[in-house]
Parts: C-alpha cells; sequence; structure tokens
C-alpha cells in the first residue's frame, strides 16, 4: 500500500463527511479506486454511479466486484445541489448517492423512480429506524435505500463543566444560562428544527402545527440570546473549543476526537438525554437512466451488504444500515463510536434529518430567519 493510501486509511478513522472529502482531494485519491486484488474480466453491464467522491472505491461494493470484475462507470458531485441541478439538466446516471433530506424533493421533480423491493436482498435486514423514515417509500416501494449515517450531538469541554451536570442537563447543555457567551450553533436551518424538536420532545418534524413551529422559535430565540456564535465552519466550531472561547457546542465526533487526539479536555455526549440528532445518506435509482437495471440492483445490493458495512464503519467511521454488519466489525471500533449497545434502539431514539414538504420548508425557513434576525 502506498503512503498516500496510509495517510487516507488513517484520515478515514476520524474525518466528519465534508471534510472527508476535500481532503481525499487533497491527497490526490478523490478519483482513485483502492484495488481489492485480483478480479476477472468484467462481465457486460452498462450503470453508471453517481456520488461524493471517496464513495466510489470497490471496498464498498464488494459483491458488484466479484460479479462484474471492476466498479461501474462513476461521476462526482460536490453537494447535492450540484447533483440536483446536472441531473435537471439532462445528466444520467442509473444510481446516485444523496441523502435523505433531499429525496422528497428528487422524487417530485421526476428524477427517481420506485425499487423493487423483492430485488433487494438486503431490504429486511436494514434497521428500521432508518428504513421507515417517513417519504422512503411510495405506496410500500422504496425510493430511497439507506446506506451511510451519522450523529450530531453536543461537545464540551470538560474541564469548565460538571461531566455529570452535562449528563443531567444533555441537550439542554445548548441554552443553559451559567454557559451564556460560551455556547456554539451551527448555523443550520435543519440542526436548529431537530435541536428545537428534541428539546420540545418532537419526534417528527415532517407533521407539526403552526403552533409547536411557534414554540421551535421560542426554543431557538432564548438561545440565540446565550449564544458566543452561530458558527458556520467546522474548522472555527473547533479551534473556539480549543481555545476555550466556546465550552459546549453543537457539533459532530470527529473534530472532538481531533482534539482529544491533541490531549484537550473534550468530551462528546455519544447518547445524550433526547437522543441523538441523526442524518443518513443513502441509494436511489434514476427514473432517467439508460443503463443496465440487473447491474444496479446488484450495485445497490452490494452496498447494503454487511461486508460493505464493515469496511464503512472500521476506516470512514460512519454508521451502516444493514443490522447485522455490527456483528462482524470489530468490537473496540463500536465501543469508541458509542455503538457498542442496541444499535435499533439508539437509532430509533433520534431525531433524524427529514425532507419537508415546500410549504413547510417555507414556514421553517421565515421561523429560523425570524430567530436569528430577532423579530
Amino acid at each position: 500500500m502506498d503512503s498516500k493510501t496510509v495517510a487516507a486509511t488513517h484520515l478515514l478513522e476520524c474525518l466528519d463527511r465534508r471534510d472527508f472529502h476535500a481532503r481525499l482531494a487533497s491527497l490526490g485519491l478523490a478519483m482513485v479506486a483502492i484495488p481489492l486484488g485480483a478480479t476477472s474480466a468484467r462481465a457486460e453491464a452498462d450503470m453508471t454511479y453517481f456520488t461524493w467522491a471517496g464513495y466510489e472505491i470497490p471496498e464498498l461494493h464488494p459483491s458488484y466486484i466479484q460479479k462484474y470484475g471492476s466498479s461501474p462507470d462513476t461521476a462526482f458531485f460536490a453537494d447535492e445541489e450540484e447533483a440536483f441541478a446536472k441531473l435537471m439538466g439532462g445528466y444520467t446516471a442509473d444510481v446516485v448517492h444523496p441523502c435523505s433530506t433531499s429525496v422528497s424533493r428528487w422524487y417530485d421533480a421526476g428524477l427517481i423512480k420506485p425499487m423493487d423491493p423483492s430485488r433487494l436482498t438486503h431490504w429486511n435486514e436494514l434497521i428500521p429506524a432508518l428504513r421507515d423514515i417517513p417519504g422512503n417509500t411510495i405506496d410500500g416501494q422504496p425510493i430511497f435505500l439507506p446506506n451511510d449515517w451519522g450523529s450530531h450531538s453536543v461537545a464540551y469541554r470538560t474541564d469548565r463543566i460538571d461531566p455529570v451536570r452535562a449528563d443531567e442537563l444533555g441537550w439542554r447543555l445548548l441554552q443553559d444560562p451559567a454557559l451564556a457567551g460560551k455556547i456554539g450553533m451551527w448555523d443550520s436551518l435543519e440542526a436548529a428544527v431537530a435541536y428545537a424538536a428534541i428539546i420540545l420532545g418532537i419526534k417528527d418534524t415532517t407533521a407539526v402545527t403552526d403552533t409547536q413551529i411557534a414554540a421551535m422559535k421560542e426554543v431557538l430565540s432564548e438561545q440565540k440570546e446565550l449564544l458566543r456564535t452561530y458558527w458556520t465552519s467546522e474548522t472555527d466550531a473547533e479551534s473556539m473549543l480549543a481555545s476555550g472561547e466556546l465550552e459546549a457546542c453543537y457539533l459532530w465526533s470527529a473534530p472532538v476526537y481531533r482534539l482529544q487526539e491533541q490531549g484537550l479536555p473534550v468530551a462528546y455526549m455519544n447518547d445524550p438525554a433526547g437522543g441523538i440528532i441523526s442524518w443518513v445518506c443513502g441509494l436511489v435509482m434514476s427514473s432517467r437512466g439508460g443503463g443496465d437495471e440487473q447491474a444496479a440492483y446488484d450495485f445497490i445490493n452490494a452496498w447494503n451488504s454487511p461486508e460493505a458495512g464493515k469496511y464503512l464503519v472500521e476506516v470512514y467511521g460512519y454508521g451502516h444500515a444493514n443490522r447485522l454488519t455490527y456483528e462482524i466489525v470489530d468490537p473496540a471500533i463500536l465501543e469508541a463510536m458509542g455503538l457498542a449497545g442496541d444499535i435499533e434502539s439508539y437509532l430509533a431514539n433520534s431525531t433524524p434529518y427529514r425532507s419537508w414538504e415546500p410549504s413547510l420548508l417555507v414556514k421553517y425557513v421565515e421561523m429560523f430567519d425570524e430567530v436569528k434576525t430577532g423579530m
């Protein structure tokens, strides 16, 4: 294994989703497939995969490699808005890798089509809390197959905040008056809505009343008065935690692990009161693809396999949607990630990012804008 690949493997163990793609590119590996070893000549298959850089490597679809001899033709997007624009503009792909918050919009735009669950080898092995997210199926047919997922939670300085008190407060640590001017919140509509929903005990942010939205606004307005900043860059959040400028912050685990490696007293709540906030990305089948449909199903099934999941968890540091994956992952890694317990209950207790209907999205946008402008 060359030095670039070794370096990439080390980075993959601790990077968040956004940093991961940027750093792969900086290493010159964004378009490089890591070989699995000898393979047979490629079978006749014509299929295109449209994804984030770094998610094309053979280890994430091993059974497809075994059948067809090599990975499918692959193209890359930087974010889902770029992917949406290219697909709307006529670009053709057979399998695409968005996140769950895009699914309804893409389906309504006619970009994706339902899949036949009888052709999905691992359908019944998927964690229900991910598989059954509202909007993932249409009339009983899946339009989105979850693959990779992760958590957002509370990070805090253990030398400034008593861990016992932090555990008691959970998410409410991010609106503790005792920390006024020392709290950081991600400047993200999805994060703000999910956070307010946890505080209010709302599990499904796709089905809320105007009264509940008003209550969310009140929660977020109270929090705003205590914030040091709405941060937009993970690097900024990490550096402010490192300096002590922030003592508690909405964050994900990778920056915390990096700070801990530096010997800084920072902790991450793996299972706060009210549960984590979760995101999930996965695969959809394009309604405009002209490739081999069986190859597309084979590729989706390969990605959903426990073998692909083991690599995803152990090397990339993300969760995988197949519950059988966790039976073959290194237990020490699961323990370090806070996933050594009941994965299904852990996720069932989470508040996932949702795909909102346009009319509800407008209400949320207006609400959060009013919070930030003090209206």
